[in-house]
């Protein structure tokens, strides 16, 4: 290394060092603004709690839950590689550092949190409740496809589309919807989108949701309906109420297992 090469990297070295600082924030936590910027330009920080965790205080996930992306990532495939990858490990709301054996972990940690948003696209609100019900499906056939034990042999993906595909029951003078077809035909799936709509239109989409198995069970007795819902705390409580008086189950997509208790619920009877 010569003087010039050698005095270039001590500015470089001082640039990024002296940009580092620290600042006391609650809980008894430390605050560190680092020198690397977000998606939206503005410096990535960490916390150091009491307890010696690294964490990014929820600070990624609220910003991929403001781009109404946060399901996107739920169902994102490369997710547990891209977590390991940068050294992340997700604990409820927040992305911790997984471990620190070497500095290059904790920069891959900052390079990942401050790129994830990066992946997933902005969304309206619109495009968010009519995508749900489809993203619902879409994750459910591949798990029919590739992890439930007991799935088809012959033909998984056609036994698993037709398991997926809406289904319409027709009674007399009306027609009952369900938004997949179980095996057993006593049971019906309802999706329950909207989760970022008015308070009203949350209120009216449930009802509307709850009137097809209310109709079913004066002429069946044995139905037996299933909700699925992303979040159910995002809807009012008389919602909430609703659906958990009126479901035989309710299954939130936020839960790790929620998808194949929806496979089984679609293919066993």
């Amino acid at each position: 290394m010569n003087k010039d090469q050698e005095a270039l990297f001590a500015k470089i070295r001082e640039a990024i060092c002296s940009s580092i600082e620290c600042s006391s924030v609650r809980k008894n936590a430390i605050k560190v603004t680092t020198p690397y910027l977000d998606w939206m330009g503005a410096p990535v920080s960490l916390y150091i709690t009491e307890e010696g965790r690294i964490t990014d205080g929820g600070q990624t996930l609220n910003q991929i839950s403001s781009l109404r992306a946060i399901e996107d990532l739920e169902y994102w495939p490369y997710k547990l590689d891209y977590y390991e990858r940068y050294n992340i490990q997700q604990i409820r709301g927040s992305l911790d550092l997984c471990y620190l054996d070497s500095p290059d972990g904790l920069l891959r940690y900052i390079q990942g949190i401050s790129r994830l948003p990066t992946f997933f696209e902005a969304k309206p609100i619109s495009a968010v409740e009519d995508k749900f019900p489809q993203t619902v499906r879409r994750a459910i056939l591949d798990t029919l496809i590739n992890d439930y034990p007991e799935r088809s042999r012959d033909d998984p993906m056609g036994w698993a589309l037709k398991l997926t595909k809406p289904r319409s029951i027709k009674l007399d003078g009306i027609t009952i919807h369900s938004d997949m077809s179980p095996i057993n035909n006593n049971r019906l799936i309802q999706i329950i989108s909207h989760a970022n709509s008015s308070t009203s239109d949350k209120r009216q989409h449930v009802a509307s949701k709850l009137l097809d198995p209310l109709l079913w069970r004066r002429v069946n007795k044995q139905v037996e309906m299933i909700a699925v819902v992303y979040d159910i705390t995002k809807y009012p409580n008389e919602s909430q109420n609703l659906l958990e008086q009126e479901a035989d189950r309710v299954i939130e997509m936020k839960d790790e297992t929620s998808r194949l208790r929806v496979a089984e619920a679609v293919a066993q009877t």
